[in-house]
């Protein structure tokens, strides 16, 4: 099949590639077997298995099966085999969150893993929060997954919480962000950003080339577009628009064989970086190239760089603005946790070492930061753009199922409310949180690292 064909495909929302993910246990006595297999598939109550077969041996796996998985009403053809470890090198893939040495230690002790395959529905983020689940039943005391179509490496600990949970994870575990740079004798840095694993989703890949300002507003422009493109993907050269920086943030794109053809040929992402003697360049495959659109032309997305450095506001869907607020109140309790225990105290001092406290000591000290965001009513919700502004407010108390924080930028379309405001909200308006340690930083994706599972 040739590109244009995989093009057209991916137009009617389909794709030809499957979502490939493997687990490994922690455990150097867990054996893989049918009955253990089928047992674990059948005694879920995350989901109802349809069918279990065991296929004929194969060059790939020592063993082979397929089944049918009910979910959310919704039926799933999943493959699974068990291969031999040592098949897998582990050093060709980035770490997805983080995973603590001992367990990439064992993992590569291990004799053999699962790995599984299924194609997505309708909702990409569902089915691969179903693929996590099947993976975690199988192997409950799992020591890594392997993502294979994003090349990342997943913790255990995140998949087990993320298997447990009846909310998905962030669409940010679909796929991986690649960033590759060139500096030129000039100083000047070129960057080329794209995407891999958003085929599995049934969409083209995505691209920015040759951008040389706002490369963090660019890396973030690009992530916020794919949001959009796993719920509702534009078609090539249509005009849509991702945000709102006191105007409409409009993109569009257009496949990379056509679009290098405006681009400079030796362009860091151009031709020479797609082509393989084998055929088996993975940058070769269907992939859209970001521009903005301006005045009806197709232009660089840089344009934008320097209204995005000013707290531009991005559109994200109903559908996600909810995920992040079950996800968000289901693990508040973690974040409250923490925040009881690590946030600032009033300290009472005495007249005298106020006066003789050390101003080196004040600049060195290191705290936390809780923050979190709150979805509030705007003015006019038929002339914004939507009913509900999503503000971050730094936290200062928490009681009674009420949030007292301090708003940390400017509402668009709230006018009694202003950056420094402190207010008291209830927990229900809740959409997201984020705790900034001296040395890390945690999510609701993330707070398993602080070991409060």
């Amino acid at each position: 099949m040739d590109n244009k064909e995989k093009y057209d495909l991916l137009a009617d929302g389909e794709t030809g590639l499957p979502s490939t993910m493997g687990i490994i246990p922690s455990d150097t006595n867990f054996k893989f077997d049918t009955n253990q297999i089928e047992k674990s598939l059948a005694s879920s109550k995350d989901f109802k298995l349809n069918a279990f077969t065991k296929e004929e041996d194969n060059d790939f796996a020592i063993l082979t099966f397929s089944a049918e998985i009910e979910y959310l009403d919704e039926v799933y053809n999943m493959d699974l085999y068990v291969c031999e470890t040592n098949n897998i090198d582990l050093a060709n893939y980035g770490f997805g969150n983080q995973i603590d040495e001992k367990s990439l230690d064992i993992a590569q002790k291990q004799e053999y893993y699962l790995e599984t395959s299924m194609y997505f529905g309708e909702d990409p983020l569902t089915a691969f929060h179903l693929q996590l689940k099947i993976m975690n039943a199988i192997v409950p005391d799992a020591s890594l997954a392997i993502d294979f179509m994003s090349y990342r490496l997943l913790s255990a600990q995140w998949l087990g919480m993320t298997a447990k949970s009846p909310t998905p994870p962030s669409p940010d575990y679909l796929y991986t962000l690649h960033c590759i740079y060139n500096d030129e004798e000039n100083g000047t840095r070129r960057y080329w950003f794209h995407t891999h694993g958003l085929h599995r989703c049934g969409t083209v890949e995505l691209e920015m080339l040759n951008i040389t300002q706002g490369a963090e507003q660019m890396h973030t422009l690009i992530n916020m577009t794919v949001k959009k493109f796993l719920t509702n993907a534009a078609r090539e050269k249509e005009r849509f628009v991702i945000g709102y920086d006191g105007m409409g943030i409009n993109l569009c794109w257009l496949r990379w064989e056509e679009a290098l053809k405006d681009f400079p040929q030796l362009v860091l992402g151009g031709k020479g970086d797609r082509e393989s003697e084998e055929g088996d360049n993975v940058h070769a495959e269907p992939s859209g190239i970001l521009f903005a659109v301006e005045d009806g032309n197709m232009v660089s997305p840089e344009i934008y760089a320097s209204t995005l450095a000013e707290n531009p506001i991005y559109y994200i869907t109903t559908e996600e603005t909810n995920r992040m607020s079950d996800l968000a109140k289901e693990r508040f309790s973690m974040f409250k946790q923490v925040f009881e225990k690590e946030s600032p105290k009033p300290e009472s001092k005495s007249f005298l070492k106020n006066i003789l406290g050390s101003k080196k000591e004040k600049e060195n000290e290191q705290k936390w930061t809780f923050l979190v965001k709150l979805g509030l009513d705007v003015d006019n919700p038929d002339e914004g753009a939507s009913e509900k502004e999503h503000l971050w407010f730094d936290t200062l108390s928490i009681s009674n199922n009420q949030i007292e924080g301090k708003l940390l930028n400017q509402p668009y379309w709230i006018s009694n409310l202003n950056e420094g405001d402190v207010k008291t909200y209830p927990i229900e308006l809740l959409t997201d949180w984020i705790i900034y340690s001296p040395d890390s930083t945690y999510t609701t994706d993330s707070i398993y690292e602080l070991g409060l599972l």
